[in-house]
């Protein structure tokens, strides 16, 4: 059983929760591309709130944006990341409206979209378009990790209730990025629908002290994966502990959290899937050189993807940093 099932089992627990929320897509009717939908059109009770909307991305945009300021909140589930790229316009007019006005509107929508590689299929559907979503003014954009950690992800992006971050700020619209290498990984056993509500969006996964790795998306496990082989050690070195944080928040940025986790050792590395060029591992690293100088004990290396575009599905290959290209810049920075 693959991640999509008990994603797809509590999209119907969140409908079941709020009569208002609603699920949107072009085909969420017949179940959606990935099949997110299919448990809540199976359901009699609430496959009225299933709103197939066989527009334009832009127009479903907009249109998920009237339903949240009518008092309903939209979830809206599409085939890929990069489709949002179509809805720049209307999802740019969603991030200002809650203060553009002067009056304060609550925009009460979450988008859940695949990114990045892991379908094999390449071209558009591939790319990891987080770094241009994030300079989406007022648009909050999550990434889920781990397989351990997407339901709770899911089920917090969904959950517009609490405090937003600014006394007498507005709620704005999220994206929440699903890693498709991820949602497709078999599942060793069911996940708790209800696991790691407690967790931050940006946290310490592994403590160490030597050096630090700052990962999100399809790149955490391969870094989780690197930090144990360096700790393990190998015949002719000693083993050394690294501290991995997961960047759940991209946009905007947990700074205070990213700072201290980054002056604790001294000794950074970035990674991330797409391309090195303007990717937001230079906003990390641009953030570190402002804020975290004076700790800083050697260059931050930033590991990416190989490949500038995904021509072919043969380029997803190369398109995520392997744990051994981590574990490589790991030791770099700790003996630099």
């Amino acid at each position: 059983m693959s991640a999509l099932k008990p994603l797809a089992r509590l999209l119907v627990e969140l409908l079941r929760e709020d009569e208002r929320r609603c699920l949107l897509g072009e085909d969420v009717g017949n179940g959606g591309m990935l099949g997110l939908s299919r448990a809540v059109a199976e359901d009699e009770q609430l496959r009225a709130r299933l709103m197939p909307a066989p527009l334009t991305v832009n127009a479903g945009v907009a249109h998920a944006g009237g339903l949240a300021l009518a008092g309903l909140r939209p979830i809206v589930v599409l085939p890929s990341a990069s489709a949002l790229l179509e809805a720049l316009p209307a999802l740019r007019e969603l991030g200002r409206l809650p203060w553009r006005s002067g009056e304060q509107h609550d925009l009460p929508v979450l988008f859940v979209v695949p990114n990045g590689p892991g379908f094999g299929i390449g071209g558009e559907a591939a790319e990891s378009v987080e770094a241009t979503l994030a300079r989406v003014p007022g648009l909050e954009l999550w990434a889920a990790g781990r397989i351990e950690e997407l339901c709770a992800c899911l089920r917090s992006a969904a959950e517009f209730d609490a405090e937003p971050s600014s006394p007498g700020a507005s709620v704005g619209p999220r994206v929440l990025l699903l890693p498709r290498s991820v949602i497709v990984r078999d599942l060793i056993a069911d996940i708790d629908l209800r696991a790691g509500l407690d967790r931050p969006l940006t946290a310490t996964l592994r403590d160490g002290d030597q050096a630090t790795v700052f990962a999100w998306g399809d790149a955490l496990e391969p870094a989780l994966l690197a930090a144990e082989a360096c700790a393990a050690g190998d015949e002719s070195s000693a083993g050394y502990e690294v501290r991995v944080v997961d960047v759940g928040r991209l946009a905007p940025l947990d700074e205070d959290a990213l700072v201290e986790a980054a002056s604790a050792t001294g000794k950074l590395v970035i990674a991330h899937s797409g391309p090195r060029r303007h990717g937001l591992g230079a906003e990390l690293a641009a953030l570190f050189a402002d804020r975290s100088i004076l700790h800083l004990d050697a260059p931050v290396l930033r590991i990416c993807g190989e490949a500038e575009g995904l021509v072919s599905a043969h380029d997803e290959v190369t398109a995520s940093p392997s744990a051994a290209a981590i574990a490589d810049a790991i030791a770099r920075v700790v003996h630099y």
